[in-house]
């Protein structure tokens, strides 16, 4: 009865407890530009996540999900401490309170209004989003925007419209749960693996903490997976437009989807989710401002880095040879590379069974961000969530390093990287994923066979059967 009792306390009781007090904690008074204090909690919330998963078989369902609504609910009235982004989504939704459209004007534009200046709650959106975003046209989408101008009907307190945003955001992540259970049951595979997403304090901090969208795409995302499982392609065409109009990134996991569908379902789905996308674009965009948007997402990915691999291989290359940055016409050719490759994936890729869509999106997503120029922390959600349906491992190693790069800001004196933290991220991603994509290689060359838990080149590039 006692060791009953002592193993309850040290297995269901006192690690929730620890990681809630410690979530709260660096939701509520960790600023970011305090690195080490931040790191240091962050490892330690992300090691009692881990043990906590570890002894899953002590929890229910029920439990896990009461859990992971818990620490959401605990950061619903503090203000981000880890992004500044949540400025700009207030102040687009403000100007739609206005009759503006977020998409014709850069702020920059727009204060010389005398009429937004002197309210002090715009001046405060303006200057809490930064000189980066203060000279750039907003490259959210439609869909994100309404959700922005829903958020800001009810008052012009920060607090109150960061609240509102804040129960949309922990709604999708409900939403989310929701379909990747579905998904679980449908696959049977364990449930309990959503859990390495849902409670994960990295999911927390990056979307209901920073109130970064990817949660909300994710949701969209898993809902037209679902719909496309159970052979329901119409609604997922719809789920997938949504996810789109809510961030440009499901565009490159198309390819995937249609894959999977026979090509008349093929075509049907991709007419759907078209007409789905510029029906949403069209209540807001027109070709200036779908130009604008544009303008704004190309110059971003060409003009700067953060967090970067083979981009910052190629950049550091191009200065030593040219004495200067020349990632303006490297980073239109890496994105080129990308696409090429995740084309390549989509049309060699066996699709074997259900699980296939999840690997090649996984691995396209891979190609994409090994690439790119700039991977933000929240970027890795999506790899994350897709790995839990598989049994790789290199996603959740993913999603406890990329904080490193938040030592970017622990410089006083500016914005300042720390090459030695981004190879260590690197590295060990690497190495993990090169070593489990050996690893269930070997297994599928011994069983002679394609085995349901990996990638093995030998079925990953065959025909469809």
């Amino acid at each position: 009865m006692i060791k009953s009792l002592q193993k309850s306390v040290f297995i269901r009781i006192l690690p929730p407890l620890l990681m809630a007090l410690l979530v709260l904690n660096l939701g509520w008074n960790t600023p970011r530009s305090n690195f080490n204090f931040f790191i240091a909690q962050y490892v330690a919330s992300f090691a009692l996540f881990y043990l906590i998963w570890l002894n899953r078989a002590e929890f229910s369902f029920r439990h896990f999900l009461i859990f992971a609504v818990f620490l959401r609910v605990l950061l619903l009235p503090t203000l981000p401490e880890l992004s500044n982004d949540f400025y700009r989504f207030f102040w687009d939704g403000e100007l739609l309170n206005r009759g503006v459209n977020p998409f014709a004007h850069t702020p920059n534009q727009l204060m010389h209004d005398p009429l937004l200046y002197s309210e002090g709650y715009m001046r405060s959106l303006y200057h809490g989003m930064g000189d980066l975003s203060q000279a750039h046209y907003t490259c959210y989408p439609v869909l994100n925007q309404f959700i922005f101008y829903l958020t800001t009907l009810l008052s012009n307190s920060l607090v109150s419209n960061v609240i509102a945003l804040r129960v949309v955001i922990i709604l999708a992540d409900l939403g989310a749960i929701y379909f990747a259970k579905k998904i679980a049951d449908h696959l049977k595979i364990d449930a309990h693996r959503i859990w390495l997403y849902a409670l994960n304090p990295f999911i927390i901090l990056e979307f209901t903490g920073n109130l970064h969208f990817e949660g909300v795409m994710i949701f969209f995302l898993l809902g037209a997976i679902y719909a496309l499982l159970k052979n329901q392609w119409m609604v997922g065409a719809i789920f997938f437009a949504c996810a789109i109009q809510i961030k440009l990134l499901p565009l490159m996991l198309l390819p995937f989807v249609l894959k999977k569908l026979k090509w008349r379902l093929s075509i049907g789905f991709l007419a759907l989710t078209a007409f789905t996308v510029l029906a949403i674009g069209g209540l807001m965009l027109n070709e200036t401002y779908y130009q604008n948007m544009m303008e704004s997402v190309n110059e971003y990915f060409i003009r700067f880095q953060f967090n970067g691999s083979i981009s910052y291989l190629v950049s550091a290359i191009g200065q030593w040879l040219i004495g200067w940055e020349p990632l303006q016409f490297t980073g239109p050719v890496l994105s080129g590379i990308a696409t090429f490759g995740i084309l390549l994936l989509a049309l060699l890729k066996a699709h074997r069974n259900e699980l296939d869509i999840f690997k090649g999106m996984l691995f396209a997503l891979m190609i994409y961000y090994s690439l790119t120029a700039i991977v933000h922390p929240w970027y890795i959600s999506l790899i994350l969530v897709l790995s839990i349906f598989t049994q790789y491992k290199f996603g959740l190693i993913w999603s406890f390093l990329v904080m490193l790069s938040y030592s970017a800001y622990a410089d006083p004196s500016g914005f300042k990287e720390n090459q030695l933290f981004i190879f260590v991220e690197y590295a060990l991603v690497y190495v993990v994923l090169f070593y489990e994509i050996y690893t269930y290689w070997k297994i599928g060359r011994k069983k002679n066979e394609a085995s349901p838990i990996g990638i093995q080149f030998k079925s990953f590039f065959s025909k469809t059967e």
